[in-house]
Order: C-alpha cells, then structure tokens, then sequence
C-alpha cells in the first residue's frame, strides 16, 4: 500500500510527527473565553462508535450533514473501538462527527474574538477601560503585544475546517493512533517538557521529546490552532491567509496547505498528502458549514 493510500484509507503514519517545538510562554492547551460558556451537557463521553451515532441520531441530515447546520454537540474522546470499524467510509464519517462540531466552535470563538479586535479600530488614541484590558488579554493569547495591531489581526483568524480535518486524519490515523485514543491528541503536538503530561514515541529512537497529552479533543484542537496562528515556522502561513483576507477572497486551504512544509519532516511530501486527502474526501465541503444556534 502506498503512502497516499494508505493515509486516505485510514493508516496512521508514525514518521509524519510535527517538527516544530512547543509554544513558549502561552497556554496552547487553554480555549479562547467565548468557549468557556459551552454549557456542560454540550460535552458527551462515548466509549463505541455505535454510541456516536446513537448521539447524533437525525440531527446529522446525513453522514456529513450535507444540509442544514451542524449540531452542538462535542465529544471529549474518539470511541476505543473505532480501528475496530471494519467499513472505511463509516470509520471516517464517524471521525467527521467528532471533529467538526469542535473545529467549529472554535474557529467561532477565534471569529468573535477578531470581529471585536476589528470593532475597537486602530486608534491612537486612549481606549476605554474595558477594550484595553481585553485587548492586552487577547495580545498575550496571541504572543505579540497590544500595540501590534498587525500582527495581532494576521493571528486572530479561522483555520479552514478542511485543512484542520485533513491534518487530523493524517496525524491520528483517522482517530486510530495510540497517541489519538489515550491522549487526544489529534494532531500529534510535541512538548520538551519533561513536567507536561505526554508520551514517548516508540518509533523515534532515543527522541529527546514527548507527544503532548490533553484533557480533551478540544484542547487539542485549540493548541493545533495556536500553533498555526503563533509559532514563526508558520508565519507563511499567517501572510497566505492575511493576503487572502486583504483581497477578499475566501480561505483556500488547498493553497494554505502549500505554506506547511516546516509542519513535518516530510516537507513537500507532507504537503502534497495533505493536498490529496482534501481532495479525496471532499473536505472542503466543510469550509462554509456553520453551527445549529443555541438553544
């Protein structure tokens, strides 16, 4: 079986860990304040992939909700039986039932947070009280400072749900990965500190790192977030999706895609298979796909 196939169908490939080092200094684990009003039973826990579809039942409108809007609903952890799906494409639906909703959600909160910073303007002039100690706050998530508003506004910004889907499956296997199933972590985040919580690679001799565990997917989901929108190896990045912005064009996560060769020792390799599992699974259906509104 070849890289690609094996990928799109479901294998997960231990030598495409991310390369680059943790975020200093910010809290890549902690969610943007919009989400910490998520009510509680929003979060379910499920141990089988039938439960999934138990939860979602009619709401879905379909295996990748092709109509309507995308339930509220978040699941903490990826069913532990999942590699046991034999049916592929069922496999993937299920994985598209736990990772959308929480992409969502947070690249709604990342929008909330960037509607304000572009509300409050670019003044020189005093701010009130209030808009300046947000402002400072939401500087300090981002890693710049609060008289950066150009860098400010270039990290404050949505990561196309395609690309994130895309790089979710091909870190964890499709949700199959030893690191996916006892650390949510969908996207195989490093840490060099030998006090976080996370594992050893096995498959890396004499690794001087660990893969970082968290609490729930949709931390891991936020720090993969932040790492785009903050670590220098994705500055690219940040320019792509700000010149997009400037010329008023939706977000391409095809062309975003070309700029995440410092994402993984593949390089162009990476890129390319990011490429084709977008493109073979459709994913960009998902970019313009919203939330159901709150109860």
């Amino acid at each position: 079986m070849t890289l690609l196939a094996g990928l799109v169908g479901g294998l997960s490939l231990a030598t495409l860990l991310i390369v680059w080092p943790e975020v200093r200094g910010l809290c890549p684990a902690c969610a943007p304040v919009a989400v910490s009003d998520i009510p509680s039973k929003r979060f379910v826990t499920v141990r089988k992939a039938v439960d999934l579809e138990k939860i979602y039942g009619d709401q879905m409108g379909g295996p990748r909700f092709p109509n309507g809007p995308v339930p509220r609903v978040y699941v903490r952890t990826l069913p532990a039986d999942l590699e046991a799906v034999a049916d592929l494409e069922r496999r993937k639906q299920l994985f598209f039932r736990v990772m959308v909703p929480q992409i969502l959600r947070l690249n709604e909160a990342i929008q909330a947070d960037r509607k304000r910073l572009i509300e409050i303007g670019w003044t020189d002039g005093p701010l009130p009280a209030a808009d300046s100690k947000w402002l400072e706050s939401l500087a300090q998530r981002y890693g710049t400072t609060s008289t950066d508003r150009q860098t400010l506004l270039a990290r404050v910004d949505i990561v196309p749900p395609s690309l994130a889907i895309a790089q979710a499956a091909i870190e964890s296997g499709w949700g199959t990965s030893r690191f996916a199933q006892l650390g949510n972590a969908v996207f195989g985040q490093r840490t060099f500190d030998p006090d976080r919580a996370g594992f050893s690679p096995s498959e890396v001799q004499d690794a001087n790192f660990r893969v970082r565990r968290f609490q729930s997917l949709m931390r891991s989901v936020w720090g993969y977030m932040t790492t785009l929108n903050t670590h220098p190896a994705h500055r690219d990045f940040r320019r792509l999706r700000a010149q997009m912005r400037r010329q008023g064009n939706a977000l391409d996560s095809m062309a975003l895609a070309g700029t995440l060769t410092r994402y993984s020792e593949e390089g162009e390799r990476y890129v390319r298979l990011v490429r084709n599992v977008i493109s073979a699974n459709s994913l960009r259906s998902f970019d313009g796909r919203r939330l159901a509104d709150a109860p």
